[in-house]
């Protein structure tokens, strides 16, 4: 049998099967793949059994793969490790410095937005799963933008936001970043309406890097970002993803939010690794 694509949501979403992204394949098949995931914005694929360098391999033919801060022990700078497991294989203790820095996968955000050039997608290959819990969720900021008012689209427009990884990360505990990576990631401007360059269509660009709005009063930038989120979070525009291990789930940053979902840390092993595939403008 050969690639087959089944829609998993009227707006977006898509699962793929009937293909191994792990080995060889040829260039109509990634075609394939890569038409549909401009066209539904998230897919899942199943039964993936990724190594790094096969789960780079794959990735890299979307584009150029965005260095991270939790790589895999220090071997593939764009493997981003968000497992609950240390060096030693253990299970992290929930309360630890690096289980409170992961936890801010767990709040709605899109991957990248506090980079001076803005991610494109990510890939999130679920190499051991929890047998409850641990889902990833997803909202989509472009059918939420597309449904606003028509007046309420004018008065967004122009406005630009300022995306810290600094201030997101400092909502969650003092000293996450060392001085060194909060001067490496310094504050970068977003627009909140951006626009999708294969396709012109416009979307919303919020989330929790998202600090407050350039030329407006902080907290009433700040209000104005929540309101956005509430908005772009009704169930409407949402897809809940249940991990089977081995799945495979590549979005488009620049129009879906996504956040974790809790899982009991102290008992199940969660082993997760992404890839990021890096923008090609700056948002504003």
């Amino acid at each position: 049998m050969g690639l087959s694509i089944k829609k998993l949501l009227p707006g977006y979403g898509a699962e793929i099967t009937g293909v191994d992204l792990t080995g060889p394949m040829d260039d109509a098949t990634f075609a394939d793949i890569e038409a549909a995931f401009y066209e539904y914005s998230l897919l899942v694929f199943h039964g993936q059994d990724f190594t790094d360098e096969t789960q780079a391999a794959f990735s890299s033919r979307f584009g150029e793969l965005e260095k991270t801060v939790t790589a895999v022990a220090g071997i593939f700078d764009e493997i981003a490790d968000l497992s609950n497991v240390d060096k030693e294989d253990k299970i992290l203790d929930p309360s630890s410095k690096r289980s409170l820095y992961l936890s801010g996968n767990q709040r709605w955000h899109t991957d990248s937005s506090f980079k001076r050039v803005p991610a494109l997608a990510s890939l999130l290959s679920g190499r051991e799963v929890p047998p409850r819990g641990g889902e990833t969720e997803f909202a989509n900021m472009r059918l939420a933008y597309e449904a606003l008012p028509e007046e309420r689209k004018r008065s967004l427009e122009g406005l630009v936001s300022e995306h810290s990884f600094a201030y997101s990360q400092g909502l969650l505990g003092e000293e996450l970043l060392t001085p060194e990576q909060e001067a490496a990631l310094p504050p970068v401007p977003q627009a909140v309406v951006r626009t999708l360059s294969n396709s012109e269509k416009k979307t919303l660009y919020v989330g929790r890097h998202a600090s407050h709005i350039l030329g407006m009063p902080v907290e009433e930038g700040r209000a104005l970002l929540a309101e956005l989120l509430e908005w772009v979070i009704q169930p409407r525009f949402t897809y809940l993803h249940k991990w089977s291990d081995k799945d495979l789930v590549m979005w488009d940053n620049r129009c879906l939010l996504h956040r974790g979902r809790p899982w009991d840390e102290a008992k199940y092993r969660r082993v997760m690794h992404r890839t990021t595939v890096a923008g090609d403008a700056p948002a504003a």
